[in-house]
């Protein structure tokens, strides 16, 4: 019974994952890691709060993909904290909401360096030679929102677990094609974290 339980979670997440994938423009896809691997990231964006140096149109196009994507996962992310009923998933949820909100916080300042706007724009034919734009709908996180206890988890997992699938593809943008240094190391950073968020997703689905 438990094999079989892991295998419907299992599928679901492959499922999910796979169906937020296609709804991009394109495609090409935070105990995993602890919440001090998660709080690390945070550190390390903020420690950075510069961007200075040569920049390209995939730097400028990660940053306002990036942005959007993350004010996305902190709306999902905030519905732990009052929905969970494992405290290792809140505090899970908790470290993502810290790293994400500085990790936006140093991308909004070195767009605003570069006088380069947060938003592309509502095009989605703007990503299109960008991997398209990765996003979670509103409508899937008011879909988790409205549910509770074992059955909120189980659908907050699955949808989060995509989200960072979506994040670790959309790196590619500018750790392939980018030319500033600092939103490389970022974007490096987020892949390493989100991957290991995953890991750590799927124990707790199994």
């Amino acid at each position: 019974m438990a094999q079989n339980k892991n295998r419907r979670a299992t599928g679901v997440v492959a499922l999910l994952a796979g169906a937020l994938l296609l709804s991009a423009c394109g495609s090409g896809g935070d105990a995993g890691p602890a919440p001090a691997a998660a709080t690390g990231s945070a550190s390390q964006a903020a420690s950075g709060q510069s961007a200075g140096g040569d920049h390209n149109a995939s730097d400028v196009m990660y940053l306002q993909m990036a942005i959007e994507h993350h004010r996305q996962g902190q709306d999902l992310v905030e519905l732990a904290e009052t929905r969970a009923t494992r405290e290792e998933i809140k505090t899970l949820a908790s470290a993502i909401a810290v790293t994400q909100k500085s990790e936006v916080d140093s991308m909004v300042g070195w767009l605003q360096e570069w006088g380069e706007p947060e938003s592309s724009g509502a095009d989605p034919q703007v990503h299109a030679d960008h991997g398209g734009d990765h996003s979670t709908s509103p409508e899937l996180i008011a879909e988790v929102a409205g549910k509770s206890g074992a059955e909120f988890e189980t659908a907050f997992l699955n949808l989060l677990i995509a989200h960072q699938h979506n994040a670790v593809d959309l790196t590619k943008v500018v750790r392939e094609n980018g030319a500033n240094q600092q939103t490389k190391e970022l974007a490096e950073r987020v892949f390493q974290s989100r991957t290991a968020q995953i890991t750590q997703m799927l124990k707790y689905l199994s």
